[in-house]
């Protein structure tokens, strides 16, 4: 068993979360940590294909999502939102 401290802010935010998702903040909360530490779920040849990337990247885990993100950002800037999901009409 852990504690830790965290704002209000990011507890309000993490319950909202966690309520939207029919949990309770515990397991929200461990959900999320546990998805950061093994990779989401990804099969595991895919987990170390990026695992590999990130070590070459030269960057930890958190850094390493957050490049991802930004990574998805530019193609969606230039692609649109949705642009890889199923098509729908429009």
């Amino acid at each position: 068993m852990q504690t830790f401290r965290m704002s209000r802010d990011l507890v309000t935010f993490l319950k909202g979360q966690a309520t939207r998702r029919g949990s309770d903040l515990t397991g929200y909360i461990t959900r999320v940590l546990e998805g950061l530490r093994n990779h989401f779920g990804l099969p595991p040849p895919a987990a170390r294909l990026l695992d590999q990337d990130r070590e070459a990247l030269g960057l930890d885990p958190h850094d390493y999502l957050l490049y991802l993100l930004y990574e998805r950002s530019i193609a969606v800037r230039e692609k649109g939102p949705g642009f890889d999901g199923k098509q729908t009409k429009r």
